[in-house]
């Protein structure tokens, strides 16, 4: 796996004005934009500057990275010239790095400067993500336009991304103010992202930077300059040397996929595949469209937070605010959300990690509406009962039934206007999967033909080792109940209380508890026993909530997760093991990009506990990998979910 630093803390931008009235940064001492104008600036040096709307006319996909987003006056200028534009890409994808962020009220004031964008910038504010460390997808415009905001160092971000740029805006502070946004190392990087015959753009005509462009592969040339600057840069990206591109994107026959799995990945995967046109054959072996896990009565999505933000605290952080937009975007304009984010209460194990996540909270200085440590009488008035300890208090999460969650996603595929509604193959049971000519054909257990696909998505959990051979992959399929409390007699809490298991406010009288972790255990049936461990860990979270509640007279629900040894899921490109043991010995070194892999089959599965968090944006990063579009995650978060990586293990030990 690739390495990559721990996410560092994200300070709010400070909100000032020189004595002009423009916006100005005191750390930089430089102002965010032309005090001639900032949407003149945007459109004759960014727009223009990379011919601008003319070059994405026609294109299915066109693709833009910014160094410094600033205010967003770039962004919203190029939405606004692609709104306007009858010839425009059918989507935009702008990917734009910011190392100090403003916070939304902030925005809010500057955005009132420019009333020209007052519908687009309301809609970016509505959108804009809490200011914590990482990548964040916002979709406007129906999926038309994607905006990609990297809250993180300029070079840091810059390694970090997958895609293939076809205009860059280079729009950091002054390179004598920042000349980090301007070095040698970053102007490289960023040529590493470059599609072929990219252009790039600046404001910016200093040495420095034209020396910088030329040495990284850019052909530049001086412009006239906006306003009362006399020059600018322009180039495109023409290297004198040979140039070492990535693996190749797979192309396809046709934009047609066969998702097997109907729950909430299945139905990620269909939505985020029909939003770019794809059409979809959703193939479920149970009579309904949520799959098993996802029929439990209600589930839990929230963040989890590390001292040294480890790749599990970061993708599930990505993930649960992915979530939260994928889903509010998957509701009818009409709907009510089916969610409750009444917060989620996480309580520490024991007075040690108490102290720890206090600790803890201070070091990473979250915004308040992300994560909060709260101490035990906090823990209690949240709680609205007597909670055993402090904790963590993360105020956006929630809870809610997972089927709801599914029926919205499969909702948001069928309204695609780029496609047909994906076709619901309900009791059919997926028996093999054949390859046949330039596709996959699935077969049910008489051999009829169900569907045929240039493109399989495996999104049925540990059903998936079944169809394929995974190799060194282990995974576990692990019995979870959860208990179904009438409230009263129990006591229930005013939010979600977690901890060793999870307890969740009543709805309609009943509150739910759960759920156990069950190894080698098949019974799809609730029992007493395990109700028991549920009224047990409620009672040691919330003290004197379940006294006198008879375990034998509890109904309940029961679902099986997919579990990976890591505890991450299993997403993208599955490997072809066959060819691997065949190549064991060339491949005893190998990297994640040296496995082969089978054509047209991808997974995602393995889930574990956190369907709800992960889910949404596992199926955005497979739609992206599908069309060769952006990736929504960091290099090493797409190794640490890659099928490949227990394969890369067992290889380098000669255990394949």
């Amino acid at each position: 796996m690739r390495a990559e630093h721990p996410a560092r803390r994200i300070v709010p931008a400070t909100l000032a004005f020189d004595e002009t009235g423009n916006p100005f940064s005191p750390q930089f001492s430089d102002v965010y934009h032309s005090a001639d104008s900032a949407a003149g600036q945007a459109h004759h040096v960014f727009l223009r500057g990379n011919d601008l709307p003319a070059r994405w006319a026609g294109s299915r996909a066109f693709i833009i990275v910014e160094t410094g987003f600033g205010v967003g006056v770039n962004f919203l200028a190029t939405w606004q010239a692609w709104r306007e534009d009858p010839h425009r890409c059918s989507r935009l994808h702008f990917v734009s790095i910011e190392r100090w962020p403003f916070d939304r009220a902030d925005l809010a004031t500057l955005h009132a400067r420019h009333p020209e964008w007052a519908v687009l910038s309301s809609q970016l504010r509505a959108a804009w993500p809490p200011l914590v460390p990482g990548m964040h997808r916002l979709h406007f415009d129906d999926d038309h336009v994607t905006l990609t905001l990297v809250f993180d160092e300029a070079i840091e971000a810059v390694r970090a991304l997958s895609l293939a740029a076809d205009a860059f805006y280079l729009d950091g502070f002054a390179p004598d103010r920042n000349p980090a946004m301007w070095s040698a190392p970053l102007l490289k990087a960023l040529a590493r992202l470059a599609a072929p015959g990219a252009t790039v753009a600046t404001y910016s005509a200093a040495g420095m930077v034209r020396d910088g462009l030329i040495a990284a592969g850019f052909a530049v040339e001086k412009r006239a300059g906006f306003g009362r600057k006399r020059d600018m840069l322009a180039g495109r990206y023409a290297p004198r040397w040979p140039v070492r591109r990535p693996r190749v994107p797979p192309s396809w026959p046709e934009r047609h996929a066969i998702v097997v799995g109907a729950g909430l990945s299945g139905a990620a995967v269909a939505s985020r595949l029909a939003v770019r046109g794809w059409r979809i054959d959703l193939v479920e072996r149970g009579s309904a469209s949520s799959g098993a896990a996802s029929a439990l009565r209600a589930g839990v999505f929230q963040p989890h937070v590390s001292r040294d933000d480890n790749l599990l605290s970061r993708f599930t952080r990505a993930g649960f605010l992915y979530a939260l937009r994928a889903w509010a975007g998957a509701l009818d304009a009409a709907a009510i959300p089916p969610w409750q984010r009444c917060g989620v209460l996480q309580l520490a194990d024991g007075g040690e990690n108490e102290a720890r996540v206090a600790d803890t909270a201070v070091a990473l200085a979250y915004p308040v509406d992300y994560a909060l440590h709260a101490t035990r009488a906090d823990a209690s008035a949240l709680a609205g009962c007597r909670a055993a300890i402090g904790g963590w208090w993360f105020p956006m999460a929630g809870f809610v039934r997972p089927a709801a969650i599914v029926d919205a996603q499969l909702g948001r595929a069928a309204r695609s206007v780029r496609g047909p509604a994906p076709v619901l193959h309900l009791d059919r049971h997926v028996a093999s999967l054949q390859r046949e000519g330039d596709g996959w054909t699935a077969r049910d257990a008489s051999g009829a033909k169900i569907a045929a696909a240039p493109v399989v998505v495996l999104a049925n959990a540990c059903d998936a080792a079944r169809l394929v051979d995974l190799g060194a992959a282990p995974l576990r399929r692990i019995r979870g109940q959860q208990s179904y409390l009438r409230a009263p007699p129990f006591a229930a809490p005013r939010v979600v209380v977690g901890g060793d298991g999870y307890v969740l406010p009543a709805v309609d009288g009943i509150a739910v508890a759960g759920a156990t972790y069950d190894l080698d255990d098949d019974d799809r049936y609730p029992n007493a026993v395990s109700h028991a461990v549920n009224l047990a860990r409620a009672e040691h979270m919330l003290p004197g909530s379940a006294a006198g509640i008879d375990a034998a007279t509890l109904d309940g629900g029961v679902g099986f997760r997919c579990v990976a040894t890591d505890r991450l899921p299993m997403v993208g490109a599955i490997v072809a093991i066959d060819r691997a043991r065949a190549d064991q010995a060339a491949l005893a070194g190998a990297h994640l990009a040296d496995l082969p892999r089978i054509r047209g089959l991808y997974g995602a599965f393995a889930f574990a506990s956190r369907g709800l968090s992960w889910s949404a944006l596992a199926a955005e990063a497979l739609a992206s990998e599908l069309d060769a579009e952006p990736a929504p995650l960091s290099h090493a978060l797409l190794d640490a979910i890659d099928p490949g990586r227990f394969v890369v293990k067992a290889l380098r030990h000669g255990a394949l």
